[in-house]
């Protein structure tokens, strides 16, 4: 898409920024202007996304989202860098394909602790920090196409989505008030590292027949989608979920 100054002098947070769907936001809200304040909890990438962005226009900080602590200093940090926040992307997330009948409550602790857990957060500690600071901010989370469309293998995954949704959805009530909106979008299947060799090897069989738009999607084609939630375009959109699936349903 063309690129423009819709985020100038805005700040972002992204956590999971450093591959898949949270490094194309990130790109895509320094190319429309903005700063960016990456989260993830590995740095081994964090020099190239910083040699890619640009030192002005990017922070990048260890932070597990499952931990409040990290969270609360991930936000501080959009503050203390780039003297603001404006736009919390909550994107950070795992999935474990099992049946599940084989799950172990380990397994299930670790998927909810991060997509639940970790989105609740990031949520609130943007929610909170907007309130302290006069901010009508924009919270944008990301879900699932598991949401709407139940998958062999992703029962968990999907639980822990829909209750992103149900979170968005609540705080986007209690957060009308002083004017933060909260929405999320759901992606299908994208090439992100999450994708993982059971997704691939299906796709063609199982998947592309489902969608009427039948190829894995590009991360920046959920990006796109994101950035318009964040965006002062969509101003009077809050509590939705925007399903960015190539029609996954509608056959």
């Amino acid at each position: 898409m063309a690129y423009s100054d819709r985020f100038k002098g805005k700040v972002a947070v992204v956590t999971g920024g450093t591959t898949g769907i949270g490094r194309a936001i990130a790109r895509q809200i320094v190319r429309d202007g903005g700063k960016v304040v990456i989260g993830a909890r590995h740095d081994d990438l964090f020099p190239e996304i910083v040699a890619e962005l640009g030192k002005d226009n990017c922070h990048c900080q260890t932070c597990d989202v499952g931990i409040r602590t990290d969270v609360d200093a991930l936000v501080q940090s959009a503050y203390d860098t780039f003297g603001g926040f404006d736009i919390m992307f909550g994107n950070a997330g795992v999935n474990l394909m099992k049946s599940f009948l084989e799950f172990t409550e380990e397994e299930t602790d670790t998927i909810m602790n991060t997509n639940f857990k970790g989105m609740f957060n990031c949520t609130q500690a943007a929610g909170l920090a907007f309130v302290a600071h006069g901010t009508k901010g924009s919270i944008v989370n990301t879900t699932s196409i598991n949401i709407r469309c139940a998958c062999p293998n992703s029962t968990v995954y999907a639980a822990s989505k829909g209750a992103v949704y149900a979170l968005t959805r609540g705080a986007s009530v209690e957060l009308a008030e002083y004017g933060i909106r909260c929405n999320c979008v759901a992606p299908g299947p994208t090439d992100t590292p999450m994708n993982g060799e059971i997704s691939r090897e299906r796709f063609p069989t199982y998947t592309a027949p489902k969608l009427s738009i039948p190829r894995i999607c590009d991360p920046m084609e959920i990006a796109n989608v994101a950035c318009f939630l964040a965006s002062d375009d969509a101003s009077y959109v809050t509590g939705e979920v925007y399903f960015a699936v190539g029609g996954w349903g509608t056959k």
